[in-house]
């Protein structure tokens, strides 16, 4: 089963799409403040230089955990070592036999994501999952770029956009896996920053990263059983959306869920912000 199909498996998640429709197809942002002439943020993307080779961006840790149900979690920390932005990363995760035989991807792009900007010096999560029911896997490896760059100077005053867990929410008695991670975000940036989803990595109790996943910010959900009656949910958008100026509590629901050997007050919550018209 791929990652795409488990909420259609599932059948207990129903996004209120209805929301965006009754709003004229625009996101009803109550919040959020919009950007001046003073800003130095440029409001779109500078074409960026592709590197002609891996390098500049390290993975910093990883690792990976299969549950009983055959669920593969995967989470890496990756940093930018150069004096540049870097864009468009892709971060790939291999999976191994305990032969050291590496297992096939079931579609095209099922273990890799793609970080869509990270600044020099500073470090990011990436995350991903999958299900191997047949073959227990015994070994992972992350692997990343090449990459395109920008000088510093090109994205003026652009800063990192901050996120401080607060709290996993689990509406399913029986399905603990499935959780709802709410946190704290904050941008000091002059300008609304376009989201890319948001990145989430789980640790056990010593800190060690037993997987990772990524969803979209923001959206309303509500959660159901098989039998259709209200598990709870988020009903509302957040009070502004991810990735723009200022404070907001918001969440994501990472499609594969979380790895059971994962503990909560660990998890680590990245915002995947890009240039504005990137």
């Amino acid at each position: 089963m791929n990652k795409k199909g488990l909420l259609a498996v599932l059948g207990t998640v129903v996004v209120l799409a209805a929301i965006v429709v009754s709003a004229g197809g625009k996101l009803p942002w109550t919040g959020g403040s919009a950007s001046d002439d003073s800003c130095d943020i440029p409001d779109h993307a500078p074409a960026g230089t592709p590197a002609s080779a891996p390098g500049g961006i390290k993975v910093v840790e990883q690792g990976f955990s299969q549950g009983p149900s055959g669920l593969v979690s995967l989470g890496a920390i990756v940093e930018n070592t150069s004096a540049d932005v870097a864009r468009r990363i892709p971060v790939r995760f291999r999976l191994f036999d305990a032969a050291h035989h590496e297992l096939p991807e079931l579609t095209a792009g099922e273990l890799s994501v793609e970080v869509p900007l990270l600044l020099p010096g500073r470090r990011i999560g990436a995350g991903t999952g999958a299900y191997r029911r047949e073959i227990p896997v015994a070994g992972a490896e992350t692997v990343v770029g090449p990459n395109a760059w920008l000088p510093h100077a090109a994205v003026g005053g652009l800063g990192p956009v901050g996120a401080t867990y607060l709290r996993t929410l689990r509406f399913y008695p029986d399905n603990p896996v499935s959780v709802d991670v709410h946190y704290r975000e904050t941008s000091t940036n002059c300008r609304a920053l376009t989201s890319r989803d948001t990145a989430v990595v789980f640790r056990d109790r010593t800190g060690r990263i037993v997987g990772g996943d990524q969803g979209t910010a923001d959206l309303p959900i509500v959660f159901r059983d098989v039998h259709g009656n209200d598990l709870g949910g988020e009903r509302q958008f957040p009070p502004s959306p991810s990735c723009s100026p200022g404070e907001r509590e918001t969440w994501v629901v990472p499609p594969v869920g979380v790895p059971a050997t994962a503990a909560d007050a660990r998890t680590e919550v990245y915002p995947y912000c890009d240039l504005p018209g990137a």
